[in-house]
């Protein structure tokens, strides 16, 4: 099943509004729409139109378990199972501090390149973010990336078959920049 974007996209918005989610000073769907456009603009990573479809569908979703109150039923009910498993693969892991919670999360990222696809380019639009607004969080994610890249490039090798490594090896320009103090 390929997952109606406008009825994911309008869903997700309707339960971080329920959940009063903010981005900043304003909706949190700033920061979806930055995650939606990060995957668009990449697109070409992925082989399969619907590997995309699927993880656009899952950019919408992604905080809706850890923020939302929602739970992959909910997600799969909507947007269909491959949406509800991207996104189940990039929900955090409780843990007793941020590291752990990272690392206990990443090891069931890992398991689809498109939860690895989503988690980059949502740890770009937080950096971008809270590089451009001045946020303290930004030296935190820098530091947290030098840990991140090398698990997430090293597990995409494992899909070389499912990938454009040309397209791969933008994204990661672009996040190397971006988290360059």
């Amino acid at each position: 099943m390929t997952p109606d974007l406008i009825k994911v996209e309008k869903y997700a918005e309707k339960c971080y509004d329920d959940a009063n989610c903010r981005y900043g000073d304003g909706s949190y769907m700033i920061h979806i729409r930055m995650v939606v456009d990060f995957i668009t603009k990449h697109g070409d990573v992925f082989k399969t139109v619907k590997d995309g479809i699927d993880t656009i569908g899952a950019a919408y979703c992604h905080d809706l378990i850890e923020d939302a109150k929602q739970t992959y039923n909910d997600i799969c009910k909507i947007a269909g199972k491959d949406v509800a498993d991207i996104t189940l693969g990039v929900t955090d892991v409780p843990a007793e501090n941020r590291l752990m919670k990272h690392l206990l999360t990443m090891g069931k990222t890992v398991k689809d390149y498109r939860s690895i696809i989503l988690k980059m380019a949502d740890i770009y639009c937080n950096a971008k973010y809270s590089k451009e607004s001045g946020n303290s969080m930004y030296t935190k994610y820098v530091a947290e990336y030098k840990y991140r890249r090398p698990i997430f490039g090293t597990a995409l090798m494992w899909y070389r078959n499912d990938i454009n490594e040309k397209a791969l090896l933008e994204m990661f320009r672009e996040l190397d920049e971006i988290h360059i103090e």
